[in-house]
């Protein structure tokens, strides 16, 4: 009973063997890039799959899409699972062997291909480790790719706010800009104003002291000639004045000698 066991047992493992490493080199041939890159949910970047490793087959649900199926997978499970109960069978039947049956001695062969399925299925393990592994690390890989993308978005969209309001600041401040030089030309026109004003009232009070200064000149002509008149009618008075004066004590002097010179005439002395 127990060789026949064991040699179901390795005719399972050298088909389980062929066949999982058929399966095995078709899907390293396919790889993630057969698949395509894997739709992420971009709301749950920050939460990573709960992802088990076994015989089990890794569906992360909602985060990518089911592309990552394949129609192989069920078959290979279907293999891993036979492969796995034989196997326990087998050491089942090698540990518990019941009293009166006499102990078997297994050829070397026997020990090699049982030994070449244990490593046989720790490849298969491995594999599907790596497998996993660079599933998840293409997820990974992907959620940053994504993250990247949105940060790109999103500087993009700020870029173009940032532009739009500089834009609109530029424009305020060239309307602001032709709204003071506009105030500066009509200053400059009121300053010019202002000046043509304010000389033509110097011109006003440069001729209106002109015609005062005439005007006190010929006052003063005037009242230096009125001076000069009145000057030289007191000069004439006082001459005449002196000249009365002298000609009454030249009569006084000439009388007062004639009077001795005439004889006496005495109306008394008959």
């Amino acid at each position: 009973m127990n060789t026949f066991l064991i040699i179901i047992f390795t005719v399972t493992v050298v088909s389980a063997k062929n066949g999982e490493n058929s399966l095995s080199s078709k899907k390293d041939k396919r790889g993630v890039n057969y698949y395509g890159q894997p739709t992420l949910n971009v709301d749950s970047l920050s939460s990573f799959p709960n992802i088990e490793f076994g015989t089990e087959i890794w569906n992360p649900s909602g985060l990518i899409s089911p592309l990552w199926k394949s129609a192989n997978l069920p078959d290979l499970t279907l293999g891993k699972v036979q492969l796995q109960a034989t196997h326990n069978l087998a050491l089942q039947a090698l540990h518990d062997a019941r009293s009166g049956t006499p102990s078997i001695v297994y050829s070397p062969d026997v020990i090699r291909a049982i030994q070449f399925a244990k490593e046989a299925n720790n490849n298969v393990h491995l594999a599907q480790q790596r497998v996993d592994d660079a599933k998840q690390a293409a997820i990974l890989q992907q959620r940053i790719a994504l993250s990247k993308e949105a940060a790109a978005r999103e500087a993009a969209h700020r870029s173009a706010e940032i532009a739009t309001h500089a834009e609109l600041e530029a424009r305020t401040s060239a309307k602001q800009l032709v709204a003071l030089q506009q105030r500066l030309a009509t200053l400059k026109d009121s300053v010019a104003a202002a000046q043509r004003y304010a000389a033509a009232r110097e011109t006003a009070a440069a001729a209106a002291i002109q015609r005062n200064a005439a005007d006190t000149a010929a006052e003063l002509r005037k009242q230096d000639v009125d001076h000069q008149v009145m000057q030289s009618e007191r000069e004439a008075k006082a001459r005449d004045l002196v000249a009365a004066k002298e000609n009454a004590i030249s009569q006084a002097l000439h009388n007062n000698v004639a009077r001795k010179h005439a004889p006496v005439h005495h109306p008394w002395g008959r």
